[in-house]
């Protein structure tokens, strides 16, 4: 009868225990490396998703303006101005760090939304400083300044300005030309007022003016027009503060 050497049977385990552990390697690590896959996967979406929302955080342009009615309302009206590519939706309004009751509002791009502020009402001796959150975690101040209320039931008038915000693309000197009670008015900009943008970014300005009225506005370049209209400040009723963007 023939025999089989003890060897070959070693031989023969030792083939089919490293086959049965290859196999198990194999049904314990491939699951694992596509858990790990997927994970990465995840985590890159979750990062582009962030990015994508950081983005969309720095394109919010939103200019805000808080303004009574009337010289002695005790309400406020708030106004939002769009400046940005994207819809804006406000979801808080904030009077001195404190929520105010309102419902959420959408304002859409290169537009204006405004409301009154129900609900509330101003004390007399008190300053106002309001701000704005949107959906996306920006806060944004106003561009009003503070409000104060006096002890006589009026809104004090304030700093009356015009805002100048240039993004021309080209850099260099620009001069102002302001003019009080429209394009025939009186000159305020004597000496010259001019506004230096450099290469690397717009160039913001402002100059103070002595009320409410109608400025004739006339912004160039090297005698290349620029800019010509007239900003209206209307207080109250209106901010105090007007904004040029050329």
């Amino acid at each position: 009868m023939p025999t089989i050497d003890s060897s070959c049977h070693r031989g023969t385990s030792t083939i089919l225990g490293t086959i049965i552990f290859i196999g198990i390697m194999f049904s314990a690590v491939i699951p694992m490396m596509i858990v790990v896959k997927q994970a990465d996967t995840i985590y890159e979406m979750r990062k582009h998703e962030l990015e994508i929302l950081d983005q969309a955080m720095i394109n919010e342009e939103i200019y805000v303006y808080i303004f009574p009615v009337t010289e002695s309302s005790t309400t406020l009206n708030l106004k939002v101005h769009n400046r940005g590519s994207l819809v804006v939706n406000v979801v808080q309004v904030w009077i001195n760090d404190i929520p105010h009751t309102f419902d959420d509002f959408e304002v859409q791009p290169m537009n204006w939304f405004e409301k009154n502020l129900d609900y509330f009402t101003a004390i007399p001796g008190n300053w106002y400083f309001i701000k704005i959150i949107t959906d996306r975690g920006n806060i944004f101040s106003s561009d009003s300044g503070s409000l104060y209320f006096d002890t006589n039931g009026k809104w004090a008038e304030g700093m009356f300005a015009i805002n100048f915000f240039i993004s021309y693309p080209a850099a260099g000197w620009f001069d102002v030309e302001i003019r009080q009670g429209g394009a025939a008015g009186p000159i305020l900009t004597d000496p010259p007022f001019r506004i230096h943008k450099s290469s690397s970014g717009p160039a913001f300005d402002f100059f103070d003016v002595p009320s409410a009225d109608i400025y004739y506005v006339k912004i160039t370049k090297n005698l290349e027009l620029i800019y010509e209209d007239d900003v209206t400040i209307d207080w109250p009723g209106g901010p105090p503060i007007e904004w040029v963007f050329a």
